[in-house]
């Protein structure tokens, strides 16, 4: 068989499709792993030299407002506590690592690691008599705000404008959060009381300085560690 020199020259490129093709297979298999997919909460570990280091210190990550907030823990239960206002408890994080859909980002090449991307359960929607129903919880994506550098939730039409990972875990003990292969996530009191703690995303490392965050709002480096839920035997649906 006699082959033109387009056939020839087409070859190499199916053969490096293939193989595009075959290893991001393997990396969107290793993103989707088991472990990766262990529901977790989020607990605070903080040794600044601070004066309030107790109000973030052994704290848990909590979702109020948009945002993820510190929260203190109940001792008995290690989940938040109860508002000190009379109401519920806001809601923990509680999630795991998940692949960003590729179609949302469509000009990274192939092959290319799959973006991690982080998701948590959030409050159910109420009925009409005030009780959560008991639907598949959902599940919303986390991104650091583009702008502010604030931690927020949100379904993906709203993440997608934003930072949305690589999040992953320290190599070392596979516990600690990490942003593009950092511990770079801070803690800054927007108000004050022990309950005003949010998590921002220190991109720079000088403890938000460089974008006068610093100079209006005490700002704590800290570490968020992954504690994996006991009971995880329920699904989600991922908005």
């Amino acid at each position: 068989m006699v082959l033109d020199l387009f056939t020839l020259a087409a070859i190499p490129t199916a053969i490096g499709a293939s193989e595009a093709v075959h290893q991001q297979r393997l990396l969107d298999e290793e993103a989707e792993s088991e472990e990766r997919q262990a529901p977790f909460y989020l607990d605070v570990f903080c040794d600044a030299q601070s004066s309030k280091r107790d109000e973030v210190h052994d704290a848990i990550v909590v979702l109020k407002d948009g945002k993820l907030r510190f929260w203190p823990k109940d001792a008995h239960t290690k989940l938040p506590k109860k508002d000190p206002n009379g109401g519920p408890a806001p809601h923990p994080f509680t999630g795991f690592y998940l692949p960003f859909p590729t179609e949302d980002l469509p000009h990274r090449p192939v092959p290319a690691p799959p973006v991690l991307g982080l998701v948590t359960t959030v409050p159910g929607s109420p009925d009409i008599k005030g009780k959560s129903r008991s639907e598949k919880p959902k599940l919303n994506w986390i991104y650091a705000d583009k702008d502010t550098r604030e931690l927020r939730y949100g379904p993906r039409v709203e993440a997608r404008k934003h930072v949305i990972g690589p999040w992953d875990w320290t190599e070392d003990d596979e516990q600690g959060l990490t942003l593009n292969d950092e511990e770079c996530l801070v803690a800054v009191e927007e108000e004050e009381g022990g309950y005003g703690w949010a998590v921002y995303w220190d991109e720079d490392d000088d403890r938000l300085k460089g974008r006068g965050i610093a100079k209006k709002h005490r700002v704590l480096r800290c570490s968020l560690e992954r504690r994996l839920v006991e009971d995880n035997r329920r699904k989600f649906e991922v908005e």
